[in-house]
């Protein structure tokens, strides 16, 4: 099965050893060294812009960059996105590739280093994918169908089976992938999870000139991608309303200034509505549809069983 969406791979990158790939040797790798050596950390030349300063500084303990010309920094994976003009997931891609290949001793990939570090550096409570999958277990699909009432046949395609393995024991989970190579998790129970990085997930849909819907989280673009019984588009989910950030920054990017919002029906769904809003955001309010329920999918699980209570299922048997 294809996926209909190519913000959204399923391709999975072990995160945290590719984090704990040393700054230092990788800068090594691309021929860039430092202008100064202090100890635990070293002063370079920013190799993505003018700096006669030596403003970028990496912190070879903890393995992290800051620019003090920029006020940015992070990880390996925010100084490849920075260097090279990457996403985050082009940037775990490229890394996770030049791990992989054979390079010198003195290049970034120093395997035992990088084994060390890695061990010393991933928490007990760290989930880490042990395997995805395009196709759900029946008890997942079940739960979709039954408590949900999601219609899997527009559904699956957005949905990935996650195995998943933390502190030594292994879980199994219903995946939606967000634009940073992290999932959003949900078994049938009541969990509710992420496989890092947080981000938000943004679904191309239909080109129609329709207003981007956005939604708190994903069983909520589900919902209404059932309830409407084809593709929806343009969407966003933000997966938490503290992604609501990065959404803004999105759409500004998109030049996108008119919204409709599928929020819940609680402070924080109307909080998030302000927050759109006073970022200049034409917004939308689909709230008041379903302002009885807390949020989209309880007024469609409401509905769908009011309806097959109206409509009971014929019963089957011997015709008179």
């Amino acid at each position: 099965m294809n996926n209909p969406n190519p913000t959204m791979n399923n391709e999975y990158y072990d995160l945290q050893y590719i984090k704990a790939i040393p700054i230092g040797d990788y800068l090594h790798a691309c021929g860039i060294e430092p202008a100064k050596r202090y100890n635990g950390y070293a002063l370079y030349h920013a190799p993505y812009r003018e700096d006669p300063n030596a403003s970028l500084k990496v912190d070879f303990r903890q393995n992290l960059w800051n620019d003090y010309g920029t006020s940015q920094g992070g990880s390996i994976i925010d100084l490849v996105m920075r260097m090279r003009g990457y996403s985050a997931y082009e940037a775990m891609a490229h890394l996770a590739e030049r791990k992989a290949a054979p390079l010198a001793p003195t290049s970034f990939h120093r395997e035992t280093h990088t084994e060390q570090i890695r061990g010393e550096q991933r928490p007990s409570n760290v989930r880490r994918i042990l395997f995805i999958s395009e196709e759900l277990p029946l008890y997942l699909q079940n739960y979709l169908r039954e408590v949900r009432k999601i219609d899997l046949a527009v559904g699956s395609p957005y949905l990935r089976h996650i195995r998943y393995e933390v502190g030594g024991r292994e879980y199994s989970a219903i995946g939606f992938a967000n634009c940073a190579g992290g999932y959003e998790l949900r078994d049938d129970k009541t969990f509710k999870g992420t496989i890092a990085p947080k981000d938000i997930s943004v679904v191309a849909g239909e080109t129609n000139n329709s207003p981007l819907c956005i939604f708190e989280g994903f069983m909520d673009f589900l919902s209404l991608l059932t309830m409407k019984g084809k593709e929806i588009a343009p969407c966003l989910v933000l997966n938490s309303v503290s992604n609501l950030p990065r959404a803004i920054a999105y759409l500004h990017e998109k030049g996108i200034d008119s919204v409709q919002a599928f929020f819940d029906n609680d402070p924080a769904g109307r909080k998030a509505l302000q927050t759109l809003c006073s970022a200049g955001i034409k917004v939308e309010d689909m709230s008041r549809h379903y302002s009885r329920y807390k949020n989209l999918n309880d007024y469609h699980v409401a509905q769908r069983t009011e309806l097959k209570q109206v409509i009971p299922p014929r019963k089957r048997g011997l015709r008179r």
